[in-house]
């Protein structure tokens, strides 16, 4: 200000004051410029942060409930176990719907009809699906056997009936009386001399496992019984259950009293080897078989 000598000293003091004024402008100025781009990043950040938040809040990831799979009967199940299986609440409705119009699943394959059931619910639930004996149609082959027990029973029921109104206080027949071994159940043949409760039932049992007697001496096989017994017994003719000797394995055709496992075996092996057996000719030349065998095993053995 001294270089100034125009300036009077209050006005060089004036211009001081300015002076000072700008440099503090100037210093204030540089700090505000400084610190605002500091603060405005710290800002963004601070909304991109509650953005972030806020998305994170209205974002929700549902984890798919994985199938279960276990035993079931379609007949039977609720909605619950239905749904835990993996079937959609329509699917669900219209086993409901089936179950209230037709009945029953009858069999697995009956579920496989179900509206909207894909390979791949099929695959995962087949080996589950347990359809109960009461809700399974009879099989041909039981409702036969069904039908000839049934007659068989029906015979014996009508033969005891008739025996009771014949000798309705006697406990035992007399020499002279027979009993029908082919159709009386236990009952009547314990009214034979010589046979009880014991023996009765063995000779039912027997009867069954042959398929039926063709003569009185084959009741005697079935336990050791004194020969008096034959004096009142008798056979009448029926039809014998036969068994067919291409068919069955060897277990099963060890079942009938005829048969041994060593026989059952070499039937089974010349099926396997050479084919089917077609007379008993044939199985004659088989090992183990013999001339008694054959005689006893010809009622009872069919090759069809």
């Amino acid at each position: 200000m001294k270089r100034l000598p125009i300036f009077t000293p209050s006005q060089r003091r004036g211009l001081l004051v300015i002076e000072c004024v700008l440099v503090v402008g100037l210093i204030g100025f540089s700090v505000w410029s400084w610190r605002r781009p500091s603060s405005a990043t710290k800002g963004t950040e601070k909304s991109e942060e509650r953005s972030g938040h806020s998305a994170s809040q209205y974002i929700y990831a549902v984890e798919e409930e994985p199938f279960e799979s276990f035993p079931f009967d379609p007949n039977t199940a609720d909605s619950t176990t239905l749904l835990r299986l993996g079937l959609s609440p329509w699917q669900v409705r219209s086993i409901y719907r089936y179950r209230a119009k037709h009945g029953r699943y009858h069999k697995p394959e009956d579920f496989m009809r179900v509206p909207g059931m894909t390979n791949e619910q099929w695959e995962r639930l087949k080996p589950y699906v347990r359809i109960a004996k009461a809700f399974q149609y009879v099989e041909p082959e039981a409702r036969k056997s069904f039908v000839e027990e049934t007659s068989r029973e029906k015979m014996a029921a009508e033969v005891k009936q008739a025996w009771q109104d014949s000798f309705p206080k006697q406990e035992k027949i007399v020499f002279g009386q027979t009993i029908d071994v082919n159709t009386a159940d236990t009952s009547l043949l314990k009214m034979i001399p010589g046979i009880a409760s014991k023996r009765a039932a063995r000779i039912v049992a027997y009867r069954r496992q042959l398929g039926g007697f063709v003569n009185v001496e084959q009741a005697m096989e079935a336990i050791e019984m004194p020969d008096s017994v034959l004096n009142y017994m008798t056979v009448s003719p029926v039809e014998i259950k036969k068994i067919n000797v291409n068919k069955l394995s060897v277990q099963q055709l060890m079942k009938h009293p005829y048969l041994s496992f060593y026989q059952a075996r070499s039937i089974f092996e010349h099926r396997r080897n050479k084919g089917d057996l077609h007379t008993l000719d044939e199985l004659s030349r088989l090992e183990g078989f013999h001339a008694s065998d054959l005689d006893r095993l010809r009622p009872y053995i069919t090759f069809e």
